[in-house]
């Protein structure tokens, strides 16, 4: 599995749409601020403590870095430091999270296992998607929306920024790592989050929650229809025939929609979720805690829902049901505790509907959603409260999150480096003989070097560039 990137924003808190680093400055100004990069998103457009009018000679909620106003030149270093290291925060330690589960950082228990991979497993990923919606919607002005033509600026940028990951993560894909990759996937994320950019918070949070229900059950019906025998499995043949991306990294439409392992159908939810989450006053204290509550609560719920089900007779069918043939699609466990523990590729089996009730990583069913998604808005609230407090503590954390697309793509790079026996016999065969350091370290010292000397990232920058080039000159 593996995890999301998302882009930091300076419209607004942090902009996490697929190029985390359009963040803030190099070092953290003051309590509660983030490090600002330089070019990287500054909190002025759209703060995320609610609308405020900008003075004369300061960017507007509908502007974005590269539309600098003339005359705004005395406030933009406090502008640029005007950010919620919080949100980078968070998505470092998603980025960790990733880390865990493709490299196996952590520790080892004394059966073998990691000791951490049964806590990330899905929800690193499901706290990259919900930072995603963050971003797109603090891209978009945060509390503050955008409208008119400042609007359909940041929506062009949402949707090139994920046509242009469709691309890089094809290209990732193609290196036959074991890495799940993401950012294809995000292509279809950014341009199904788009027709929501406009509406009120309370009305893509209910799209969240509804999606949340039925997109699982949806799509453990027309998986169903499109099994063996099933009459859609005839033109689902058909369409991956003709599918380009198919043909060169065997992960094409059909799997970003509904089969591979991240489909849209139950990854929208965190999108969603984070969207409505970033049109709210961030700033606020009492906006913060009560993210964590209601984190909390939907993962409490969840989890604790999904034991009662399976004690109460989903535990006993699926162990009648099992059937090795049919997991070896679906993750190779070799038995219902294995399947419950190791979690799954994206989907679950459709041979019996009692899987919808596991809570188990990358499962797609409502109680991974609500259960991952829970602990990812809980984790955000946490990470907003406590980041102040720690500024220069947590600096290398947060220049991993703002730098995310890089070390993304960097982590990817390096697990192949090291599979291909390329570095095996040379001053660098230690990335093969501890991969899990190389790229746990390379990150945090690359990230906060290149932050406080450089500010936004090798790879985000010109994601930047593009976007905004491209968006401010469609009509």
């Amino acid at each position: 599995m593996s995890n999301s990137i998302s882009p930091s924003p300076r419209d607004g808190a942090a902009e996490t749409t697929a190029d985390p680093t359009d963040s803030a400055p190099g070092a953290p100004a003051a309590a509660g601020t983030a490090p600002a990069a330089p070019g990287g998103p500054s909190a002025s457009s759209a703060r995320a403590d609610g609308p405020r009018s900008p003075a004369r000679g300061e960017r507007s909620a509908g502007q974005v870095p590269g539309d600098r106003p003339e005359g705004a030149g005395p406030g933009a270093a406090k502008r640029a430091a005007d950010r919620l290291v919080g949100i980078d925060v968070a998505r470092g330690l998603a980025v960790l999270g990733m880390f865990v589960v493709h490299v196996g950082l952590g520790w080892t228990l004394a059966d073998g296992s990691n000791a951490l991979y049964g806590l990330v497993s899905g929800r690193s990923a499901a706290l990259f998607a919900l930072l995603a919606g963050v971003s797109i919607a603090l891209l978009s002005g945060g509390s503050s929306p955008r409208s008119g033509h400042d609007m359909g600026v940041a929506l062009w940028r949402v949707v090139i920024r994920g046509l242009i990951m469709l691309p890089v993560g094809t290209l990732l894909t193609m290196t036959g790592t074991p890495v799940s990759v993401i950012l294809a996937y995000y292509a279809v994320f950014f341009v199904l989050a788009a027709p929501l950019m406009s509406e009120r918070w309370k009305i893509v949070a209910g799209t969240a929650a509804v999606l949340g229900v039925l997109g699982p059950v949806a799509s453990f019906y027309v998986r169903g229809l499109m099994a063996e025998g099933g009459p859609l499995r005839g033109p689902v043949a058909a369409v991956n025939s003709y599918d380009p991306l198919v043909a060169l990294a065997d992960d094409g439409v059909v799997n970003f929609l509904l089969t591979g392992a991240y489909p849209a159908i139950t990854w929208m939810p965190f999108v969603f979720a984070g969207m409505a989450i970033g049109r709210l006053r961030l700033r606020r204290r009492a906006v913060q805690w009560s993210l964590v509550g209601v984190g909390a609560g939907l993962a409490a719920a969840a989890y604790t829902a999904s034991w009662a089900a399976l004690a109460l007779g989903g535990r006993a069918r699926l162990e009648a049901s099992f059937d090795a043939g049919v997991m070896e699609r679906y993750g190779g466990a070799s038995s219902v505790a294995e399947a419950l523990r190791e979690g799954f590729p994206g989907t679950v089996p459709v041979n019996d509907w009692a899987w919808l009730l596991v809570p188990s990583g990358h499962s797609g069913t409502p109680f991974e959603v609500f259960g991952a998604g829970g602990i990812a808005i809980a984790v955000l609230g946490l990470c907003l409260i406590v980041a102040p407090y720690l500024r220069w503590a947590v600096y290398p954390l947060a220049a991993v999150g703002a730098l995310a697309l890089t070390t993304y793509v960097g982590h990817v790079l390096v697990i192949w480096l090291a599979e291909s026996g390329l570095v095996d016999g040379t001053p660098l065969g230690f990335v093969s003989d501890r991969l899990d350091l190389t790229v746990l370290l390379g990150a945090l010292v690359f990230a906060t070097v290149w932050r406080l000397l450089v500010r936004r990232g090798p790879l985000e920058w010109p994601l930047h560039a593009v976007s905004m080039w491209a968006a401010k000159r469609i009509p």
